[in-house]
C-alpha cells in the first residue's frame, strides 16, 4: 500500500528518490530511535529531537506536564516529523558535488492526548519496545505518581513520504580528469558491547534479550 500523494508529501525536489510505499517508510521509522518533531511556541520556530514508539499508523511520544514542545502540539493537533539514517558521504573531484546517500522520511499527522491510564500504557510500552523489543517485559512498569507526571501523546499518520538516496558520487565529465580522490566513505552505526551499571554488575546477567537486540543491530 502507498500513500496518496498530495501538496503537502509530494516529493518535488530529487523526485525521482521519493518513495510513498507505506512498509518502506515504517521500515525506515522502524530502524531509527530518534524523530525531529517541528512546532511554534511563543510564535517562535523550534525542532526537538524526542525518542518515539510506532505501532501501525500511530506513533507515541512523552513528556512532563509542562513540556513546551507536546502542549504545542496539543494546541495546533497537528505535527510534521522527520527521521534520517546516513548510510553514506559522497566525495567527488568538485567541491559542489560532494553529498550523502541516506533514507528519509517525512510523517504529517493528528495529535491527541491519552488520558487513560490503559491508553497511557500502551502508548509507553509502544516507545520502550521500539528502543529495545520486549524490553517492557524485563523493567518495572511505570506506577500511579509516574503516570499522573506524564504526558502521552498518540500521532496517527495522516501522510508521508520518504526520500532514498543510494547512488555513487557523480562529477561532471568535465571533471573526471582532475587528480582528486572520489569515492564513497560508508556509514555504519555500531551497537557496542552492554556495559552493567555498579549495582547490576556482579549480581545480575545481560538477559538475552538485550544481547539479541545488540547482534541483530550489528548486522
Amino acid at each position: 500500500m502507498k500513500f496518496e500523494k498530495s501538496k503537502i508529501n509530494t516529493v518535488k525536489r530529487g523526485a525521482k528518490k521519493a518513495v510513498y510505499d507505506k512498509s518502506e517508510i515504517y521500515s525506515i521509522l522502524d530502524e531509527t530511535e530518534i524523530c525531529n518533531i517541528a512546532f511554534i511556541y511563543n510564535n517562535k520556530p523550534f525542532v526537538q529531537p524526542i525518542n518515539f514508539g510506532r505501532l501501525d499508523d500511530k506513533i507515541y511520544i512523552h513528556g512532563s506536564l509542562k513540556n513546551r514542545m507536546t502542549n504545542a502540539l496539543l494546541e495546533t493537533e497537528e505535527v510534521c516529523l522527520n527521521v534520517m539514517i546516513l548510510d553514506a558521504m559522497k566525495l567527488t573531484r568538485s567541491a559542489f558535488h560532494h553529498s550523502v546517500n541516506y533514507r528519509s522520511v517525512m510523517i504529517f499527522g493528528s495529535v491527541k492526548e491519552l488520558t487513560s491510564d490503559k491508553d497511557k500504557l500502551q502508548g509507553l510500552k509502544t516507545i520502550i519496545n521500539h528502543f529495545v523489543p520486549n524490553r517492557w517485559e524485563y523493567c518495572r512498569k511505570p506506577n500511579k505518581k509516574e503516570l499522573k507526571a506524564t504526558k502521552v501523546l498518540e500521532i496517527t499518520i495522516k501522510t508521508a513520504s520518504a526520500k532514498i538516496a543510494d547512488t555513487p558520487p557523480a562529477d561532471k565529465k568535465d571533471d573526471l580528469n582532475l587528480d582528486f580522490w572520489t569515492g564513497t566513505i560508508p556509514v555504519k552505526k555500531v551497537y557496542d558491547f552492554p556495559i552493567s551499571d555498579e549495582f547490576a554488575k556482579n549480581k545480575t546477567k545481560i538477559p538475552n534479550h538485550i544481547l539479541d537486540f545488540v547482534k541483530e543491530k550489528n548486522k
